[in-house]
């Protein structure tokens, strides 16, 4: 079973955002784990107010660390939502 977390954010915050943020996130996974892995396992959507992370393994999950400590620093907690979603394979 995958799991993934949907986000979804305030209005006013525009998409150009919040897929700078998530690619922020990613390249700083990349230190961690190395690019040639983070790109094997990575996999996400950002489309309008909302984004998608799959979480399925430790990059995934790292991913998710870095990208919500992140928003929470330059955004704060109360401007976005998320929830963590199974997905049956």
């Amino acid at each position: 079973m995958k799991n993934v977390f949907t986000f979804q954010f305030d209005k006013d915050i525009e998409s150009k955002f919040i897929e700078q943020e998530l690619i922020e996130s990613i390249l700083t996974t990349e230190d961690v784990f190395g690019k040639p892995k983070v790109e094997l396992n990575t996999t996400y959507l950002v489309s309008e107010n909302k984004a998608v992370i799959d979480v399925s393994d430790e990059i995934g999950k790292h991913i998710f660390s870095v990208f919500t400590g992140r928003l929470n620093r330059k955004i704060g907690r109360d401007r976005y939502s998320f929830q963590r979603v199974p997905i049956n394979t």
